[in-house]
């Protein structure tokens, strides 16, 4: 029987085990190199659902047994793709999966959370509150109603985050080169024209060789002063020091991340050391899509493209 190691949250231990029982020997490993990587070396099949832990090269070349790798997320920017290409490894990820990923809201939820308390500065009001004051002007907040979100990305999260700008009384505009159509609510905008006359702006793009550090130093500058920065995607998406520069100048009011470019090494990242000096920067640990019940669904569904890769049978 073939080996599976399942690296995710240990909610979802059954559900591979449900979907899973039977066909392959299940491991759950914990979600830290030194106790994952022996496994995966082991292992026929690697289901992931964490993405803690870099998929190298050096790890995949020594996994003698791999046959497949799957993931529980659409993104894989921790594994190392063309190693696996050179061994003829496929690689599962939830990207391009647009009929079971429309039901999955988390991540623009979260999205939105970023961008409100960016807008009322709610990081800073809590924690003054808890020092025991009680002063609402140091905590200005700014009004959604009229204000105009620019989207980058019109795809399932971004599509979710120009519904709930409208039903806030919002202008939208998006960039998406790639997108169809449109909501009837948002205005399609090159990317100039979106960072000029947006008050708040949210990232929802794959990282592809075209997106990597879009939102460079450029057209970091070309975002209208005083603008909020919302990204979800991917930390590689920005140039982090151009919007370190940018925070610390004062151009870019605040910056809401759930995402950054040396996670999970958050103690590398310039906006991490920042953020523990300024209430301006909220960061949170990629947990946009971090639901139970969502996560659950996710694994679900990719042990079901597990099956359908070895033709219902793995023993």
């Amino acid at each position: 029987m073939k080996r599976l190691v399942y690296s995710g949250p240990s909610h979802s231990v059954r559900i591979v085990e449900e979907a899973l029982k039977g066909r392959f020997d299940i491991r759950a490993a914990e979600d830290r190199a030194e106790s994952l990587l022996p496994e995966i070396e082991r292992c026929a099949v690697f289901l992931d659902a964490s993405m803690k832990v870099r998929l190298t090269a050096e790890t995949i070349m020594n996994a003698k047994r791999l046959e497949l790798v799957a993931t529980a997320t659409t993104g894989a920017n921790h594994i190392d793709r063309e190693a696996l290409r050179r061994r003829g490894i496929p690689l599962l990820t939830l990207q391009g999966q647009t009929e079971f990923l429309r039901g999955l809201t988390p991540a623009a939820e979260h999205s939105w959370l970023l961008l409100m308390a960016c807008a009322r500065r709610l990081r800073g009001a809590v924690a003054d509150t808890m020092r025991g004051s009680w002063d609402r002007q140091r905590f200005p907040g700014v009004m959604l109603r009229g204000k105009t979100l620019g989207i980058i990305g019109m795809g399932r999260i971004g599509t979710w985050m120009a519904k709930y700008a409208d039903a806030f009384g919002m202008k939208v505009v998006g960039y998406d080169p790639y997108a169809g159509d449109f909501p009837p609510w948002a205005e399609r905008a090159d990317l100039d024209r979106l960072l000029a006359v947006s008050d708040f702006v949210s990232v929802h793009v794959h990282v592809t060789e075209e997106t990597k550090g879009l939102l460079g130093a450029d057209n970091i500058g070309k975002m209208k002063p005083g603008a909020v920065l919302v990204n979800t995607s991917r930390g590689e998406v920005i140039d982090e020091e151009a919007l370190l520069h940018a925070l610390r100048s004062g151009r870019i009011a605040a910056a809401g991340l759930d995402v950054l470019a040396d996670e999970p090494d958050v103690r590398r990242s310039g906006l991490w050391q920042y953020a523990r000096q300024s209430d301006r920067v909220i960061i949170t640990p990629h947990i946009g899509g971090y639901c139970p019940e969502a996560v659950d669904r996710a694994v679900a569904f990719a042990c079901g493209r597990i099956l359908e890769h070895y033709g219902g049978s793995a023993t």
